[in-house]
């Protein structure tokens, strides 16, 4: 992704101020859980964009949706940081079962493997923050990986920016509804492992254009290509 202070003040301009001050001056539709949500997503992300420590969890392309949901959901809850270490290894599991038939990149099955995945993983965590058993987390993941298949990965101007951030907001969302589905009795229908073989099955097949490759989707728009072109001839 682009990176450097140069880069956030042009295109980044702190957005995830811009939501805490939209938010404080009653702005934003009433949704103090899922605005605190959005703001420390784009936090992370925003780190992540200035060259920032981050953890890749499970990429750098998804990193603010595990760590971002986590934080707000967290210090809305007060949990102490045994339950969010616990909430983290409950995510990791998840990643381990993801791997375990495919992986995470974007170029081998677009960002299902990145957002969708992160997605999964997050959901899971949060029903263990809220005390839930592992067949609950279980389904939890189950559901938000199904809500992300196909997801397709088509980055503006080359960079890892847009519509990722968005994107990472969706998968953040995504977990927050899935795993309140989960807690509150839904049936997940698919069990996890059949899933993830949907979601690497759909990976194998999606054509090339939309891995990654910035040869189709949002990539190949008009406004995608001028900015592409300004921000090469800055370079």
């Amino acid at each position: 992704g682009l990176a450097g202070t140069d880069y956030r003040d042009r295109i980044l301009p702190q957005q995830s101020q811009l939501v805490k001050a939209a938010s404080e001056e009653g702005k934003l539709i009433p949704a103090q859980l899922t605005n605190t949500i959005i703001e420390s997503v784009t936090a992370v992300m925003e780190t992540k964009s200035s060259m920032g420590l981050i953890v890749a969890a499970p990429t750098a392309g998804s990193c603010g949706t595990l760590a971002g949901t986590l934080w707000a959901v967290a210090q809305l809850l007060d949990n102490s940081e045994e339950e969010m270490l616990r909430s983290l290894f409950s995510a990791g599991m998840i990643g381990v079962f993801i791997a375990q038939q495919g992986g995470f990149a974007a170029e081998e099955g677009g960002c299902q493997y990145e957002c969708g995945a992160a997605s999964g993983m997050t959901a899971a965590a949060l029903v263990e923050l809220m005390g839930g058993n592992g067949l609950t987390a279980l389904s939890a993941a189950s559901m938000a990986l199904q809500n992300t298949l196909g997801l397709i990965c088509d980055p503006v101007a080359d960079r890892v920016e847009v519509p990722c951030l968005g994107k990472n907001i969706m998968a953040a969302l995504n977990a927050l509804a899935a795993a309140n589905m989960a807690l509150a009795g839904f049936e997940q229908v698919i069990p996890l492992e059949q899933v993830i073989a949907a979601m690497h099955e759909v990976g194998r097949n999606m054509p090339q254009r939309y891995r990654c490759t910035c040869k189709g989707g949002l990539s190949i728009t008009p406004a995608a290509q001028a900015i592409h072109k300004n921000m090469s001839s800055s370079e």
